[in-house]
């Protein structure tokens, strides 16, 4: 087993690395290989490619791998690219007598994984295994410290009925060996580091069958013997340690969350309790756990919560045994409490509501990964707004947008199209076919000769005109996954270079690019370029291209810059504000307005934790800004003085969706797939 072996082109030693390392598997004839993922560190297909050059291919259909963030997080491709070199992302296969299944739970355009509609899966594959003992491989680990995963807890309850003994997996870089819930966790280091590979052999023991894991580390020379270091025994015909079972009991109010656990048993020496960090995104977090006081059959205590918005919460409860295997459970908590915005109505749309709402008037349209689109009018404030239409279309990972009349809503799929609804019944009035997935919010500019609609698939630029008929195309380097802008003479497009490019809008001429980055190789051209940014032409003419270290403003004219504000403003769109300022929101929650002339700043506030894709929406009756965290926290900004005010934490799941204001009501999507109004 191997894992973020981050193969890259550009990088000779560190492919040296790997083929030693798997000239040296190839040596131990292995009966197969589990490679954990971030097998390259981009997914591009020249990486791709280095990297099966490195494997003998005695070896190649012995290898069994699972995607990792790096082949996903800038996938234009939709995993198609990985299946093309690999296969399904998610599979399973038996050997030896253990079931043996690969995990994707990587979000597709994102950093951290969501199992979601995959738990549905995984609990059919578990129950044709039967009672066979069963091993998981993907790439994050869970449990612990580990909230790569926002909804561990859903993917550890689906599992526990089976026979789930352990699991492999990589993403920390370092050897981590964890019991929990009943089985046995490897999370390995990473062959990039060094001439490192997990050896897995199965072996008898008094209490049954173990597969016992030892990391190989080969020597500075081929000729020097390699150092082989025990790392755990994963038992297979019987349960690791944190099997207890525990029922738990919550009881919030507005300082504290009184707990009652009591445990399946006599196992527990402690339990602990803590409230979950929403706000934590696709990281590991050390926070302090509570201690729960044992009283007859049952822990008892409390954690605070003087300092959590009113709303929805998680509260983690763990269960420690003499072995030091731990037990988690997960409970729901609502926090009463005033504030401004009051929720009114849900819809459950289903899959994952991944991109921008779009809304025209009183209707709103949000688009769903299952590949359902919904069309809503909010007309009817505080009360559940009636449902105009559903169609069924390939899955929508980015926003709608309207024709400048209203009467079309265009919607991008990874089916490799894009969608023309009609706005009044969601029938389907006309298609535009792409060579590859469509997951860019399109833009509809106005022009004298009528609406031009703009969208990239991956590596092409197309405009269309408002009956379908493509007028041009244009070539964008590498990938693309932000929305065009235009001023109606240019196009503007972030681009995988590391470049901002602009393009004629009446024949898709390249005009000028202007490079963002002085990263000196292509991975890093792509991760520090704007590459996902939402373009903006701003009051007075500049164009604004966003990175994870800068905004810049460039002359729409010449390409050349104009001003640069620090900060990582790629993740939020901005708004230009009513005195012509510009609300920009970087990805860590820091809210500023900014001069659109020189980008000096009038105010800059902390808002919310963090931010991804989901950019501030302005009350126009107010002229306060809403901003929801991607951890579902919202806040709510005064413009003109940058007073934040925190005011409720929405729901569990993450947001990447920037929301609308319609009527009065604030219109929220999120990835566990409900349309929810507030009444603000």
């Amino acid at each position: 087993m191997l894992t973020d072996t981050h193969a890259n082109e550009e990088e000779a030693a560190r492919l040296a690395n790997l083929r030693r390392i798997f000239a040296a598997i190839e040596a131990e004839d292995p009966q197969f290989v589990l490679h954990c993922g971030d097998i390259t560190d981009y997914g591009s297909d020249a990486g791709l490619e280095a990297y099966r050059g490195l494997i003998p291919d005695a070896l190649w259909d012995r290898i069994r791998h699972a995607p990792g963030n790096h082949e996903i997080r800038w996938d234009t491709s939709a995993r198609e690219r990985f299946q093309r070199w690999f296969g399904p992302t998610s599979y399973s296969f038996d050997a030896g007598g253990v079931h043996f299944m690969a995990l994707d739970p990587t979000q597709l355009l994102q950093e951290p994984a969501l199992f979601a509609d995959d738990l549905k899966t995984i609990r059919d594959d578990l129950d044709g295994a039967g009672d066979t003992p069963s091993v998981l491989f993907l790439h994050y680990p869970l449990g612990g410290s580990n909230y790569y995963a926002n909804d561990t807890e859903d993917f550890l309850r689906t599992i526990d009925p089976y026979p789930v003994r352990g699991i492999f997996a990589g993403h920390i870089h370092r050897n981590e060996v964890t019991a929990f819930n009943g089985l046995t966790q490897v999370a390995a280091i990473a062959s990039r580091l060094g001439p490192y590979y997990l050896r897995v052999t199965e072996s008898s023991t008094a209490q049954g069958r173990a597969l016992v894991v030892e990391q190989v580390t080969l020597g500075t020379t081929d000729d020097e013997q390699p150092a082989v270091q025990r790392l755990a025994a994963i038992p297979l015909d019987t349960a690791s340690s944190g099997t207890e079972r525990m029922n738990v009991a919550a009881r919030p109010s507005s300082s504290a969350v009184s707990l009652t656990a009591v445990p399946r048993g006599e196992a527990a020496e402690t339990v602990e309790a803590r409230v979950y960090p929403q706000s934590v995104f696709g990281l590991a977090d050390t926070g302090a756990w509570t201690p729960l006081a044992k009283r007859g059959g049952s822990w008892q205590g409390t954690v605070d919560a003087s300092a959590l918005a009113p709303g929805h919460h998680r509260v983690q409860v763990r269960a420690k045994d003499a072995a030091g295997g731990h037990r988690y459970e997960t409970v729901a908590v609502e926090k009463k409490g005033p504030s401004r915005a009051r929720p009114a109505w849900e819809i459950e749309v289903g899959g994952r509501l991944q991109g921008a709402l779009a809304a025209h008037g009183s209707v709103v349209v949000s688009g769903s990964t299952s590949g359902r689109v919904i069309a809503v009018d909010a007309a009817s404030r505080g009360r559940r707004p009636k449902t105009l239409w559903s169609a069924r279309l390939g899955p929508v990972h980015r926003g709608a947008a309207f024709t400048s009349d209203g009467n079309l809503v265009i919607v991008p799929s990874a089916d490799h199209r894009l969608y023309a609804l009609d706005a009044r019944t969601g029938r389907t009035r006309w298609t535009s076919r792409f060579d590859k997935p469509v997951l860019t919010t399109p833009l509809v500019t106005p022009t004298d000769a009528g609406d031009r609609i703009l969208v990239t698939a991956e590596d092409r630029l197309r405009c269309l005109d408002a009956a379908g008929a493509t007028l041009w195309e244009a070539s964008v380097p590498v990938r693309t996954a932000g929305r065009a802008a235009s001023d109606g003479e240019r196009v503007y497009v972030g681009a995988g270079d590391g470049r901002g490019y602009a393009y004629d809008l009446r024949t898709g001429k390249t005009l000028w690019s202007l490079l963002t980055t002085d990263r000196p190789d292509k991975y890093r051209q792509l991760i520090y370029g704007p590459w996902d940014d939402w373009i903006e032409v701003l009051p007075g003419g500049a164009v604004l291209f966003s990175t994870v270290t800068d905004g810049i403003a460039v002359d729409p004219t010449t390409g050349h810059e104009v001003w640069r504000a620090a900060g990582s403003y790629i993740f939020a769109p901005s708004v230009v504000l009513d005195d012509a300022g510009v609300l920009m929101v970087t990805e860590w929650g820091v809210a500023t307005v900014l001069d659109p002339a020189t980008g000096a700043p009038r105010w800059s506030s902390q808002a919310v934790p963090r931010v991804v894709n989901a950019g501030p929406v302005l009350d126009p009756r107010t002229g306060t800004a809403w901003l929801v965290s991607v951890g579902g926290l919202l806040a709510a900004i005064d413009t003109s003085l940058g007073a934040v005010t925190v005011d409720r934490q929405l729901f569990a799941a993450n947001t990447f969706s920037t929301p609308v204001v319609v009527g009065g009501q604030l219109i929220v999507a999120a990835q566990d797939g409900i349309l929810r109004g507030l009444t603000i």
